[in-house]
């Protein structure tokens, strides 16, 4: 079974079965719609198929990288008695290559990600304030640069916490004074 083919059926909604042999860290980030993890290391567990339902349906798998591993994972299955498994050809890495639609989770910068460029952004704000000779902005964005890369660092050490400590609440409100003084 080819991509294409597959992406037609899960674009249609038709009465399939996906399983995806990748790990389920690899799954969480990005899958096929519709598909269910069964990580290869799991198909030879004993019981696997009296947990879970063997389907009437026709079967595909997809692996990482294409098609040794779905193979072997398909021959796995079918060993089971899930006679019905197909392995889908060039795998999870030629679906992306054909820009067929994936789910998963999102990629998002952190507060310190943002925190971080913000002091960057002002540092450059910085050094064309100083080109310009113009010494108080430079001064004014060389310290908003250095609160907010303070707040970064206090932000990451109370990471996890549910109350971040008094020391972030106090860099807060003084990047905001500072902040207020300048307009």
């Amino acid at each position: 079974m080819d991509c294409s083919t597959l992406e037609t059926l899960v674009v249609n909604h038709e009465p399939i079965e996906l399983i995806d042999v990748r790990s389920k860290s690899e799954f969480a980030a990005m899958h096929i719609p519709g598909a269910r993890s069964i990580p290869f290391g799991e198909l030879e567990e004993p019981g696997l198929f009296h947990k879970r339902r063997l389907t009437t349906e026709r079967v595909y798998v997809i692996a990482a990288n294409g098609y040794a591993r779905a193979s072997v994972a398909t021959e796995l299955l079918r060993s089971a008695g899930c006679v019905n498994a197909v392995p889908v050809d060039g795998g999870m890495k030629d679906w992306l290559a054909r820009g067929f639609p994936v789910r998963g989770k999102r990629f998002s910068f952190s507060a310190q990600s943002y925190l971080i460029g913000g002091a960057a952004l002002s540092a450059l704000a910085t050094c064309v304030a100083a080109t310009l000779h113009n010494i108080t902005v430079a001064a004014l964005f060389l310290v908003i640069a250095g609160l907010m890369l303070l707040k970064a660092k206090f932000s990451r050490e109370h990471e996890g916490s549910k109350m971040p400590g008094s020391n972030l609440r106090m860099l807060s409100r003084v990047t905001t004074r500072v902040a207020t003084a300048v307009s």
